[in-house]
């Protein structure tokens, strides 16, 4: 009949037909669980029946909850595809930096000695608040040149007396003028009286030709008015070589009368540089505040002290306002060619929590300020990154930015330069090949015209 594996039960020899075989009594090692054959012996007409009943098949059988996992799996893998597909992503451009100010009058700025002096005293304290014209310190000047105590009073006196000088040698100069002015009239009034002169003894001198003609006068007289008539006429020539003499004398007073106005001008301006730099100097030994701020980071000098010209004293941070913030970020140059100005972003600041999944979705970032590209510079910093000023865009969902109070200059802050939308699937593929979020834009190709000339 064949061997039935799985631990069934041979059956027993059949002694003769009709009759019941002995039972003998053997280990079947039976189970009660499925999968193990249950075998029953028949006897019937004389041969034997063997009914076997095997769970393998429902063993085999794949259960409910692995059918139910699969479809899960399924469904979930469809839903991801489909939002790969469908679902739009912002692309960005990540950049980090630090809070800064648009103005360049409103950025942290130090406060210098202008001279080589020792400090006398410190007005201020770590933290104070100031106005612009405020003292910060004074310093006693150290230079051989301005350490008199009268030097201005000196040097004044200099000046007064220079200037003096000045306008009497101008004065001097102008009456030379005038006295030539003068003669050149006189010379000019002779020379007319001489024509008028010529012009009587001429008609003299043609009377007593006349009359000597005649019979009426002698040849005496006549010669007498042709002697008044030459001497008239040399009286004229010498009137004009006079008057020659007058005019150039005046050019000459003229140009000595500039020449002193020139000296005088330059004599003054030299004296009144030399007071206005002393004034200057003297001012310098007062350190002011340029503007209004904070004072921080006061140098390590007490009074008695001397400092070099040049050196630190203190650092003001000015006032700013809200107008004046601004964000310093510093992007790859991968992503600086595809930047520009007046893209919007979305910024985080250190001190102020914030949850991002995706800059570009509102519903799904919180705690994060608006802002707008301002300015890309046109070089790197030397390490092929390159700065963008971030300014406040009051246009965007939280646009508005903490006040300067709280978000002090130099704080740590993350951007992300908002660009266009794209599927998440298209997104994850770029990331993973390493390309830039969009192409740079094409140059315009070449006028037909002027590739046709080129040809030719």
């Amino acid at each position: 009949m064949g061997t039935i594996e799985n631990k069934a039960t041979q059956t027993p020899p059949i002694q003769a037909p009709f009759t019941k075989a002995p039972t003998t009594p053997q280990h079947t090692n039976r189970k009660s669980d499925k999968g193990y054959a249950k075998v029953r012996s028949i006897l019937s007409d004389g041969h034997v029946e063997i009914v076997t009943d095997i769970h393998s098949l429902e063993r085999a059988r794949t259960p409910r909850w692995l059918g139910t996992t699969s479809l899960a799996i399924v469904s979930i893998l469809a839903v991801l595809v489909l939002l790969l597909i469908f679902v739009p992503w912002r692309q960005n451009i990540t950049g980090s930096g630090k809070v800064t100010s648009f103005v360049p009058g409103v950025r942290p700025q130090t406060i210098d000695a202008q001279i080589t002096g020792r400090i006398m005293r410190w007005f201020v304290n770590e933290g104070m608040a100031v106005k612009a014209g405020d003292t910060i310190a004074i310093l006693q000047d150290l230079n051989v040149n301005f350490m008199d105590a009268d030097f201005m009073e000196k040097i004044e006196r200099v000046r007064q007396k220079t200037v003096g000088a000045q306008n009497m040698a101008l004065e001097t100069a102008r009456q030379r003028t005038i006295q030539a002015e003068q003669r050149e009239l006189a010379a000019r009034a002779a020379l007319e009286n001489t024509k008028i002169e010529i012009q009587t003894s001429r008609i003299r001198y043609k009377r007593a030709e006349e009359l000597t003609k005649e019979g009426l006068a002698s040849q005496r007289e006549m010669e007498t008015a042709l002697l008044n008539l030459q001497k008239t006429q040399a009286d004229s020539i010498r009137s004009e070589t006079f008057l020659e003499s007058a005019r150039r004398d005046v050019e000459a007073a003229k140009n000595e009368e500039n020449r002193v106005l020139q000296q005088a001008d330059a004599t003054i301006a030299e004296v009144e540089l030399r007071v206005a730099n002393a004034r200057q100097r003297g001012g310098a030994s007062v350190i002011t505040a340029p503007v209004d701020g904070y004072v921080v980071r006061i140098a390590a000098v007490g009074a008695g002290q001397t400092v070099k010209d040049g050196e630190m004293l203190a650092m003001l941070v000015p006032t700013a306002g809200e107008l004046d913030q601004a964000v310093e970020a510093f992007i790859s140059s991968r992503d600086a060619a595809i930047v520009d100005v007046g893209r919007p972003v979305r910024l985080q600041f250190s001190g102020f929590p914030a949850f991002v999944f995706n800059p570009g979705w509102d519903n799904f970032t919180v705690n994060t300020f608006g802002g707008r590209v301002a300015v890309v510079d046109a070089v790197d910093d030397g390490n092929g990154y390159y700065r963008v000023l971030i300014v406040p865009d009051s246009t965007q969902k939280q646009g508005k930015w903490p006040s300067s109070q709280y978000l002090r200059q130099g704080t740590p802050a993350n951007s992300w330069i908002l660009l266009n939308e794209v599927p998440i699937g298209f997104e994850i593929w770029r990331q993973l090949n390493g390309f830039p979020p969009v192409l740079p834009h094409k140059m315009n190709a070449p006028n037909k015209a002027d590739n046709d000339g080129k040809k030719k």
